[in-house]
């Protein structure tokens, strides 16, 4: 008897020597996990909606760049080299949007709408398109100083009009009207809710909003067939491109035409890239929507 119970003694001082060790392993090696799982942040559950929310709406906006101020100053300090007037913009900075000047130091095209800001920002220069003609889709730019300096919103048509942008060349290419600029569309699609302070524009500005100025947007499939097609037969395309080529964030283009079996593009924010022949298979991974305009 008495061997009995000296070996259930040790049979027990030994388990409970095994699980002094086991404790002490899991607590020197699973504790950093532990704690990590302490130090996140609970994402509270309104703000998870409130994305949500934002993201069914669908909106773009060029606008919303987010760069550190010195990555932008040092752009900047690079184009000094290139013209003077950067310096001086440098100088009274404060009188600039920062998004405005971060378009600046990516895009040198900009200078002179830049360097006139303070003084013509919030005025409508010119509040008609020249060069209109039916049949042809012109290069507009949002920043061009026609109507670059009014209000959208809570910012300026130069640097969050893109989607009014694209809107106003393809009713131009398929119209000839000359009456319908960036600034006639950017300010219908504020008064009628399409644009969303701190957003940016609607996709619902490509289908129901289109419909006032007398043509028909519609959803297209992303297909090379599909586009082509389109295209080849006199229509025209807008899309919403992702990060990429053509945008950092969000932006709008056109889809103007087919040449030598390249796309043909109209950058609203660029010269150099509407100046270019695109493949196909270059840009279709950016695309985030496409819209098809005709005539209704």
């Amino acid at each position: 008897m008495a061997r009995k119970k000296k070996r259930k003694l040790k049979k027990t001082v030994r388990n409970t020597l095994i699980a002094i060790v086991i404790a002490i392993f899991l607590y020197q090696f699973a504790s950093p996990y532990i704690e990590n799982l302490k130090n996140i942040e609970e994402i509270p559950v309104e703000n998870v909606q409130k994305e949500e929310t934002k993201k069914s709406l669908h909106y773009d906006d060029v606008s919303s760049l987010q760069y550190t101020t010195t990555t932008m100053e040092e752009r900047l300090e690079n184009l000094k080299k290139q013209d003077e007037r950067i310096n001086s913009i440098l100088e009274q900075k404060e009188k600039y949007p920062i998004d405005l000047l971060d378009m600046l130091s990516r895009n040198i095209e900009m200078l002179d709408f830049v360097f006139d800001f303070p003084q013509q920002k919030g005025k409508v220069e010119n509040n008609k398109i020249e060069e209109a003609q039916k049949g042809i889709v012109p290069l507009l730019l949002q920043w061009d100083k026609r109507w670059g300096y009014a209000r959208y919103g809570d910012s300026y048509l130069a640097i969050n009009g893109c989607a009014p942008t694209t809107l106003s060349m393809v009713i131009t290419g398929l119209t000839g009207k000359d009456d319908i600029t960036p600034y006639t569309v950017s300010k219908y699609a504020f008064e009628q809710g399409y644009y969303i302070n701190g957003t940016g524009t609607s996709w619902d500005l490509m289908t129901k909003g289109s419909e006032y100025f007398g043509i028909k947007g519609e959803e297209l499939t992303l297909s090379k067939r599909a586009i082509y097609r389109a295209l080849e037969s006199g229509k025209l395309i807008i899309c919403s491109v992702r990060k990429g080529d053509f945008t950092t964030t969000g932006h709008f283009i056109v889809l103007s035409g087919i040449q030598n079996g390249k796309i043909k593009v109209n950058d609203p924010n660029s010269l150099e890239r509407s100046s270019i022949l695109w493949e196909y298979e270059r840009i279709e991974s950016q695309i985030k929507n496409l819209w098809v305009f005709s005539l209704e």
